[in-house]
Order: structure tokens, then sequence, then C-alpha cells
């Protein structure tokens, strides 16, 4: 009951923190397009997910340009474009919202043939079902959802980093397919996985 509590409680400001942004963003080099690929929701086909965080919102990403989809512990997580593996953890039990938490997240790090690498985060203990040295294909699932490192909740942290216009490495916005088009997403929505 009392992480139910929680979570209603943290809901409102993780989807109404997100900072806006728009394409005068874009053209003002506060962040680069990645109009070089579009990605598919780390999902199987045909599944719904609700986006409770998104970029730049102030709960947990202030200055990130990364993605919080609130899913079931175990539900199965796809690789959202294909790559190699490249770092893995799969041994931690351990979450919450203490700093010490940060380090104890499991997650997969796939890299992509332009260099680019998706960073996918929180995976239940034992729930990442890929190696390092693996090459992925996409949708391709690589393990299941959890609540390990710095979460409240179960849930599915993912974020793009590469090259941005002044060739530093860094967290890139991502467009992906869904059964609305090819789209950024926008905290506070169901989105459902189209392949």
């Amino acid at each position: 009951m009392k992480k139910c509590a929680l979570f209603m409680a943290l809901l409102p400001l993780a989807v109404f923190s997100q900072q806006p942004y728009s394409t005068n963003d874009l053209k003002n080099g506060k962040f680069k397009e990645d109009s070089s690929f579009i990605y598919n929701l780390p999902f199987e086909n045909k599944k719904k997910v609700f986006l409770v965080q998104g970029y730049e919102s102030i709960f947990s990403h202030s200055g990130e340009k990364a993605l919080d989809f609130k899913v079931k512990t175990g539900t199965k997580i796809c690789a959202a474009r294909g790559g190699v593996v490249t770092s893995t953890r799969k041994d931690s039990d351990k979450g919450g919202l203490k700093k010490a938490n940060l380090a104890d997240g499991n997650y997969v790090v796939v890299e992509h043939s332009d260099g680019s690498s998706a960073w996918y985060w929180h995976f239940k203990k034992d729930g990442v079902l890929v190696n390092i040295g693996d090459t992925v294909t996409t949708g391709q699932r690589i393990g299941f959802s959890g609540n390990t490192g710095f979460s409240a909740f179960p849930h599915l942290h993912f974020e793009v980093q590469g090259y941005d216009a002044s060739g530093k490495y860094t967290q890139l916005p991502t467009r992906f397919y869904t059964q609305k088009g090819i789209i950024y997403l926008r905290p506070g929505r169901f989105y459902k996985t189209f392949h």
C-alpha cells in the first residue's frame, strides 16, 4: 500500500515537470534531432505502455534526454534498435530512492552501427538475457523489467547517447514508431508498440 501511495504522489510531479521543447530548441542547438534513425518502442509488438517521465523532467531527468516507461516487473524488454551488447549488469536486487541506489541498477547497453548507444535500465535481478558481445536485432527480447537502482516503482529507463552537432558525446532525443505515426514521446500518455 505504501508503494502505491508513493507512486500516486510522485506521478504528477514526474509527468508535469517535463520542460517544454520545440523545433526552436532544435534550431538553436539546444539539442540535436536524431533524424538518422527512428526507434521501435522497447517492448513487444502491440504492447501498450505509459510514459511517466520524459526529457528534461525535473523529478529525476533534469538536464537529461531520457524516458521512463511505467511497466510491471517482468515486462518483456526488447531492443529498440539492433546492435552489439557492450555492457550489462544483472546481479542486483537493490532499489529505492536513496543516492546509494544509483549504482545498483541492472542494465543493458547496445551500441549501434553509427556509434550511438541505447541504455536500458532497472531490469529485475537475473532479468538480463543478453551478454557482452552478443549481436541483437531490433525487437529481440533482451530482458525483463524490474525496480533496481534509483527507482521508486517498476519501470524501464531508456536513453540514447551519441554525438551531437558540436561533436560531444551526449544524450540524444529520439523519435519512435508508434500507432500514431513517427513521433517524439510526451509524458503522461499511453503509447502502443508498432513494429
